[in-house]
């Protein structure tokens, strides 16, 4: 998935948690990914030279080893082919060897020493093209531009190898030069009717001109050639979703991370369409796995941050947007939008959302930021506070109404009692008596 394309499923995300829905989504490109290696052992030298019998019988060993884990289906044990692989190359020096010790060693995920097997094939054999190819696959530039230069060399020095092909073909499409896109692709099939990762810009150029048949049709023709590719499987997942059958494209996108276990491209898909549905806890589950593998990718963290805060782990959601804005060097203006809508659905802190959405402005400027959930939340904070200095304002005032009150009142006097209750209540003696009684008999 391009950074764009992401960028806009977070808006989308941003835009649900401000109240707006997110009723479709960009359609999912998976991030450029580098192919597998292709092991192609040979019995002899690239210049024709036998191999003494010793080397010869190790190299025989090793190809059929790799040959019996194949044809008994289990699992490549990797750790025995890389020993069988340096029996050869400590017998003999064959660029071959170093060739398919450096595929081994990239499986392994030793990739520093899988480019040294490959240069020491290329300084054996400076015209192997398998060995520069493989080389330049794991020393592919970021940058699509100095990444298309180095391609380039690659095909003018290997004019026939059709990888070059594809990979320029691949950038290509990232580009959206569907045109030469097309074109390069054609052209590794010609030299190699195999060629899947051809067939797989093909199937994304015909995608992204609406022609979903002939996409469908290219991604059958590819899988009776080679039905373990992930490539493939991934892009059929793409036709599926745009046919707008999510069901059938989850499987497919599944396939292919079952084919190659880590695979992103389809992770990506995956988080797009829980996204895209707002299935939260999906989300969350995509996101904590593509970071497992890429740890850097701080707009991933920012959708691992939205989808704590709709599980209700605000303090989960808050370190995740401190993460993805480290991980950013404060360059993703879309993280404060994020705190400002935890600081205000969650939190309650108008102030602070306030000033993050300020930031976000800033970033990601005037003219983006207006026509947006920033807007609406902005005004959603102001009118909260408006109301709160109201309320404020309406306590004090009643406040002192009723001091004013307390203050009219005269000081606390005793009542004069009724001239009946004072008779009462006056204290008899021995010379009073009632009156009209007679006097006391003397």
């Amino acid at each position: 998935m391009t950074s764009s394309k992401l960028l806009a499923l977070l808006l989308i995300a941003a835009s649900a948690c401000a109240g707006g829905s997110a009723a479709s989504r960009p359609a999912a490109e998976p991030r450029p990914e580098t192919p597998a290696a292709a092991a192609a052992p040979a019995q002899k030298t690239g210049s024709g030279r036998e191999l003494s019998p010793r080397a010869q019988r190790l190299f025989d060993e090793a190809v059929a080893a790799a040959e019996e884990q194949k044809k008994l289906k289990v699992p490549t044990d990797w750790e025995v082919l890389e020993k069988r692989w340096r029996a050869v190359v400590e017998t003999e020096p064959v660029p071959e060897a170093w060739f398919n010790l450096g595929v081994v060693l990239e499986k392994r995920r030793e990739l520093d020493d899988a480019r040294a097997a490959y240069r020491k094939a290329l300084s054996l054999e400076p015209e192997f093209a398998p060995a520069a190819v493989n080389l330049a696959l794991l020393e592919e530039p970021r940058d699509p531009g100095q990444a298309a230069a180095a391609w380039q060399a690659v095909l003018r020095r290997f004019p026939q190898d059709p990888i070059p092909r594809v990979r320029l073909a691949s950038l290509y499409l990232a580009a959206g030069q569907l045109d030469e896109a097309r074109k390069l692709a054609r052209e590794a099939l010609v030299r190699d009717p195999r060629a899947i990762g051809a067939y797989a810009v093909m199937m994304r150029v015909a995608l992204q001109r609406g022609q979903l048949d002939l996409a469908q049709l290219l991604a059958v023709r590819a899988q009776k050639i080679d039905g373990s590719d992930p490539d493939i499987a991934a892009a059929l997942g793409d036709v599926l979703l745009a046919r707008h059958d999510e069901a059938g494209a989850m499987v497919q996108w599944k396939k292919a991370l079952s084919l190659r276990d880590g695979y992103l491209p389809a992770r990506y898909s995956l988080l797009g369409l829980a996204l895209a549905k707002q299935q939260w806890q999906g989300a969350a589950e995509q996101a904590r796995a593509i970071l497992a593998s890429d740890p850097n990718q701080a707009q991933v963290q920012l959708v691992l941050g939205i989808a704590y805060r709709y599980l209700g782990q605000p303090d989960k959601a808050l370190a995740a947007y401190e993460q993805a804005e480290k991980m950013a060097a404060g360059k993703l203006p879309e993280v404060h939008l994020a705190r400002a809508v935890l600081l205000i659905k969650t939190k309650e802190q108008c102030e602070p959302a306030l000033a993050e959405i300020r930031r976000y402005v800033a970033l990601a400027g005037p003219g983006v930021a207006s026509d947006g959930p920033a807007l609406r939340l902005e005004r959603e904070c102001v009118q909260i506070l408006a109301a709160g200095k109201q309320a404020e304002e309406a306590a004090r005032e009643m406040k002192a109404e009723q001091e004013r009150a307390a203050a009219k009142k005269p000081a606390t006097t005793t009542k004069e009692a009724p001239p009946e209750a004072a008779a009462a209540e006056t204290p008899r003696t021995a010379h009073t008596a009632p009156a009209g009684a007679d006097g006391p008999t003397r």
